[in-house]
């Protein structure tokens, strides 16, 4: 079966990425899709409690400490029909230091899973690990609120995947991997470390090297939902954002939803319940099923004029909700 990967990650704790995985999950198998999301928080698996479930399920940390034999098996039906979930490491603590080969094990077995989408719920931050698991596909999706903190987080965590995907683009070469460390080593005062120096910097030792990083970094377009947003000119931010991305780390990305702040989240954790159990009717649930509804037609190509679809639609909805 043919599957779609979407890893979730954030550059910082607190802005909704775990309720956004299992929310996008649970509408995802509402449209009649077959559904798996991974708890790949490796030192802060919650994910459960997101779906009601308890932490009584083995999951992955005991099977790359093989106690079980094949991922599949530990495989957990929810209540929503269509949807499964793979816990992550609370019953095997330490799993946030897990070995390259760990890594690469369950890299090449979560993709073997049946299933049409793969959501997984990465952990906050850029550590190695979740670089490299927001590196399985092309087009993973990042978290963010409109706080000036948030989005610097979020810029920091796609410099440093820039970063590492360029690290990682050709078999290794000591002189690049010296020239890379003096170059992250650098001053504060010395300036905004962007790409585009790094790729030209390398093309002076490695010309071929730097052409093949370039290309492999291009082919990234990461997408971008923004939650707890108060208005929609809370989107206002997205021009300055856009010039950054471009000119700092030669990205583009798509703006792929907004989700307007609602006490349904708070109650949804209250009572350990999935949104469309705790408030059917609420207007983030609306917003999810949105966001879900655009995975299924829209994931796998790029999205002409994101931002300025992005905000039209957001003062569409504020507009009606008023009313």
């Amino acid at each position: 079966m043919d599957r779609i990967i979407i890893p979730i990650a954030s550059g910082k704790g607190g802005v909704g990425k775990s309720f956004m995985a299992a929310n996008i999950s649970i509408a995802l198998a509402g449209l009649g899709k077959k559904v798996i999301a991974a708890d790949l928080d490796f030192g802060g698996s919650n994910l459960h409690t997101c779906f009601g479930l308890h932490n009584t399920h083995p999951g992955i940390g005991d099977y790359l400490r093989a106690k079980y034999g094949k991922l599949e098996d530990l495989l957990v039906n929810t209540n929503t029909d269509n949807l499964q979930f793979l816990a992550g490491d609370a019953r095997s603590p330490f799993m946030a230091n897990m070995h390259h080969a760990q890594k690469l094990r369950l890299v090449q077995n979560l993709r073997k899973l049946n299933c049409e989408f793969l959501i997984l719920d990465l952990g906050s931050g850029s550590t190695f690990n979740t670089l490299d698991f927001f590196g399985m596909t092309r087009l993973g999706l990042l978290v963010a609120t409109p706080e000036h903190t948030s989005i610097m987080n979020m810029l920091t965590f796609l410099k440093l995947f820039a970063f590492r995907v360029i690290e990682r683009t050709v078999p290794r070469n000591k002189s690049v991997e010296k020239k890379l460390k003096e170059l992250y080593n650098r001053s504060l005062s010395e300036g905004i470390l962007k790409v585009s120096q790094v790729l030209n910097e390398i093309s002076d030792i490695d010309q071929e090297y730097a052409e093949k990083a370039k290309q492999n970094w291009s082919l990234y377009r990461p997408r971008i939902i923004f939650n707890k947003c108060e208005k929609p000119a809370d989107l206002e931010l997205i021009k300055d954002l856009q010039n950054t991305l471009e000119e700092n780390l030669m990205l583009h990305v798509d703006y792929f939803g907004c989700l307007f702040s609602d006490s349904a989240v708070s109650r949804t954790f209250y009572e350990r319940k999935p949104l469309n159990e705790s408030s059917p009717s609420s207007f983030v649930l609306d917003d999810i099923n949105l966001i879900a509804d655009r995975i299924t037609r829209l994931w796998t190509q790029p999205i002409r004029n994101s931002s300025d679809l992005l905000i039209a639609n957001a003062n569409k909805i504020f507009n009606q909700r008023l009313n």
